[in-house]
């Protein structure tokens, strides 16, 4: 268990980390293993540095996996606008809308994530005790949506 924390700890602290030096410690090893050119090993040894960079720059790749917003009050972002669906500033069409996870993310706080649906891309983390408020509002304005628990 401890090793877990150590890896976590690490892993936050890369992510806090500035870009530019995320770039550099992805890309140094790059250099080094086509000026060296070592064979199968520099093709081992690319492979690993590959897997690293996933680890250390996930936004890179895609999707952020970080991409979570604490919120104190998520009924203030959540809005039936029409055939629109608003959470903060993104909107997603009624009609796009299938799933929508909402469940508790610990014992204090409750989650509101899209995973379905590409054009809300963030996960709102929010206090637990809003988790009732939440599925009462999905299934008032929006019951043709299936909520994952």
């Amino acid at each position: 268990m401890n090793k877990i924390n150590s890896w976590n700890k690490f892993h936050q602290h890369i992510i806090k980390s500035p870009k530019w030096l995320r770039f550099v410690l992805v890309f140094t090893p790059y250099v080094a293993l086509f000026y060296f050119d070592l064979g199968f090993w520099g093709q081992l040894y690319g492979a690993v540095v590959v897997l690293f960079a996933f680890y250390i720059a996930p936004e890179i790749f895609g999707r952020n996996s970080n991409n979570r917003s604490e919120v104190k009050n998520i009924m203030v972002l959540l809005d039936a606008q029409g055939e629109q669906l608003r959470v903060g500033l993104e909107q997603v069409p009624a009609k796009k809308l299938k799933r929508v996870a909402v469940g508790e993310y610990d014992k204090n706080s409750g989650i509101l994530s899209f995973p379905f649906n590409y054009q809300i891309n963030h996960h709102y983390v929010f206090p637990v005790q809003q988790l009732n408020s939440v599925r009462e509002f999905f299934k008032t304005y929006y019951p043709q949506v299936e909520l994952i628990t």
